[in-house]
């Protein structure tokens, strides 16, 4: 079936962001006295909200200190945001022929609004987008609630629609939201883990999304 409104996630689906954030993380577990940690080892957990992600990471005897590091986070990371981070390769290209085929795309991130817009603004991507929806005062997926604020505002035939993301939380969030779902293995899982969320179609590179979608 074609599919004519994609809804994506944004870091690890779009922008490559694993360093950017996983660094932040190392510099906050530093701050409070968590070592023993590396950039890779946080990679999987990119895209969870981030007192999930902290709690994680963090001993259970210091699980009272969770606010603490998610603020520390939400201060640090924003200026350091847009360092090392890029665009997956194929992703401009991609963006731009969905748009020619008359495809609408949105953004459902667990990012604010005002972070995935510096980030699209930043790569001139912001005209290939028609929502950049954030978790702002909403549930985190995989609650499907972004989905279907994006449906709901945008008038999008939810069988039409597809989740592309990299993560569990982004095809549970579409599964919960019952529409299509497409998982990637270029960003926080790699094949076997993403098979294991059961997504209905799982594609390598950005630039599969355009036979799938057609």
């Amino acid at each position: 079936m074609p599919y004519d409104t994609i809804i994506v996630d944004f870091d690890g689906t779009i922008s490559d962001s694993r360093r950017d954030i996983a660094g932040a993380q190392l510099w906050v577990l530093e701050q409070i006295g968590v070592p023993g940690y590396r950039e890779e080892d946080l990679y999987p957990l990119i895209g969870m909200p981030l007192v999930e992600t902290f709690r994680r990471l963090l001993p259970s005897t210091m699980h009272d200190r969770l606010e603490e590091a998610s603020e520390l986070y939400a201060g640090y990371y924003p200026p350091r945001s847009l360092v090392t981070t890029t665009l997956f390769p194929g992703v401009r290209g991609t963006l731009e022929q969905l748009r020619a085929l008359g495809k609408k795309v949105a953004v459902a991130s667990t990012k604010r609004g005002p972070g995935i817009r510096r980030a699209t603004d930043h790569f001139g991507i912001t005209p290939l987008f028609d929502r950049l929806q954030g978790s702002d005062g909403i549930p985190f997926k995989p609650d499907p609630a972004i989905i279907h604020l994006i449906l709901d505002a945008e008038g999008w035939n939810p069988e039409r629609t597809i989740m592309v993301g990299d993560s569990a939380m982004d095809v549970l969030a579409g599964k919960n939201a019952g529409i299509a779902t497409c998982g990637v293995t270029y960003g926080a899982l790699s094949g076997d883990e993403m098979q294991k969320s059961g997504p209905d179609f799982i594609i390598h590179e950005f630039s599969a999304l355009i036979p799938l979608v057609s």
